[in-house]
């Protein structure tokens, strides 16, 4: 959770706003980024960020991921999943995104 409130922060002077946050991982990611969302949600609103959760995926963010206009990528990866979005990572690099990568 500590990731997604770095990215979050690190970001809100720049945003519109709105806090678009796309989730391309597994179920149990997908699930984990939703409670997130909806726990903050009025954290958000007294900040006047209007907060909104997709669900993706992965090869569709891969193929478009020029398209998205991400701030922040962030990887959340199990011990047996190590690494799992690398291309995602290497994406954001190369497009001088920032990035952060978590075990857990």
């Amino acid at each position: 959770m500590r990731g997604m409130v770095v990215a979050i922060e690190e970001n809100m002077n720049n945003n519109d706003g709105r806090l678009d946050v796309y989730t391309a991982g597994p179920h149990k990611i997908n699930n984990f980024v939703a409670e997130f969302i909806n726990r903050s949600e009025t954290m958000f609103k007294q900040n006047g960020i209007k907060a909104r959760f997709n669900r993706v995926r992965k090869a569709q963010v891969v193929e478009g991921f020029d398209t998205y206009e991400f701030d922040h990528v962030l990887s959340f990866n199990s011990k047996e999943d190590q690494k799992l979005f690398d291309v995602l990572l290497d994406k954001a690099e190369n497009n001088k995104i920032k990035s952060s990568y978590y075990k857990y």
